[in-house]
């Protein structure tokens, strides 16, 4: 399931800012919440979008946005979802980097079911495809077969801890792809965002848009709106 919340503006937040996102979810939801999540060996269930609006980049690494500002928060489970509503209606305020915020829209989608074996996919958050190896950090662009790889991999780890089950092979074409340097806190991300298509079982599809494509979902990476493939796209899968 997914929400927006729209937030008041203006508001500077400095260019690293996904951290500052996953610290206010987390106080947007009760205490008990967040201890499952971080009880739960694997893939969080959740993801988030990075801040959606007008935006200048301002000296000493900081964006402001003008406002208002959208922000859409993915969760897999129901609960969480009633959790996060509960806790928005009895103060519907956002606290990011010491700055209070009212949120002035809340808009809840139904829960998402996708039907069809190729789904287009847009980016709402960098797609992410790494390795730390011998601690330094490896990361493949969709030009790089590996990126397929580790899209597929991690895709199968979500299967089977949210399905219970393998959902078969997944495959991911890009249509447009920009290279994006983000960090969480001091940690470069190297991600890519634009327009994706993703072939495969439609469980596991509809499970990447609730949950997330690619690594560093629950750090708010690889967030996904979903839009319905044409015939010319369907070529491409199918070449």
């Amino acid at each position: 399931m997914r929400i927006r919340l729209r937030i008041e503006g203006p508001l500077i937040v400095p260019i690293a800012y996904h951290a500052l996102l996953q610290q206010a979810l987390y106080t947007l939801v009760p205490a008990e919440v967040v201890q499952d999540w971080r009880r739960v060996r694997g893939v969080r269930p959740f993801t988030f979008s990075r801040l959606l609006g007008r935006m200048q980049q301002k000296p000493e690494h900081t964006i402001a946005f003008a406002g208002p500002i959208d922000w859409w928060i993915s969760l897999r489970r129901a609960e969480d979802m009633r959790a996060l509503l509960d806790r928005i209606a009895a103060n519907a305020v956002l606290v990011l980097a010491d700055q209070r915020r009212d949120i002035i829209g809340v808009a809840v989608e139904p829960p998402f079911v996708w039907t069809r074996t190729l789904m287009g996919i847009t980016t709402l958050s960098p797609i992410v495809a790494d390795d730390n190896i011998n601690g330094h950090i490896i990361s493949y662009g969709p030009d790089e077969p590996l990126f397929q790889d580790h899209i597929a991999h991690n895709a199968e780890i979500k299967a089977q801890q949210f399905l219970g089950h393998a959902a078969g092979p997944l495959a991911i074409y890009p249509l447009e792809a920009v290279r994006v340097r983000s960090w969480y806190g001091t940690t470069p991300v190297v991600g890519y965002r634009g327009r994706f298509l993703l072939a495969g079982d439609p469980d596991l599809l509809t499970l990447l848009y609730d949950v997330g494509v690619g690594r560093r979902n629950g750090l708010g990476f690889g967030c996904c709106d979903a839009f319905l493939p044409t015939s010319a796209h369907e070529a491409i899968a199918h070449a």
